[in-house]
């Protein structure tokens, strides 16, 4: 943890096993005591809609503390984001520092 923010990092294809993985290294690093999550999305090249309902739990867990910030997404996951308008919620940062930095 850097502070109160965990850097979670995912690769790949984000469908329903690993997403049940991502949900549960989400879960613990909230449990651990932080408030703000970085997922780190710079090697991930598709999400499914079950990697998007693992994001939105993570959103309402850490939405009065700090939330759930993207980094680095590769440009299909950025347009699958855009597309659901959950990139309203997330934000979608350059760098995982960026991410970290914005308040």
């Amino acid at each position: 943890m850097r502070g109160d923010a965990a850097i979670v990092t995912a690769s790949g294809h984000i469908a329903e096993m690993e997403a049940e993985r991502l949900g549960k290294e989400i879960n613990q690093r909230i449990e651990e005591g932080a408030r703000v999550i970085v997922l780190d999305l710079g090697d991930v090249t598709f999400v499914t809609s079950a990697c998007l309902g693992v994001l939105m739990g993570a959103h309402k867990r850490l939405r009065d503390s700090g939330g759930l910030r993207v980094a680095r997404p590769q440009p299909l996951v950025r347009q699958i984001l855009e597309i659901t308008k959950l990139i309203r919620l997330f934000g979608a940062y350059d760098s995982v520092e960026d991410a970290i930095q914005a308040r």
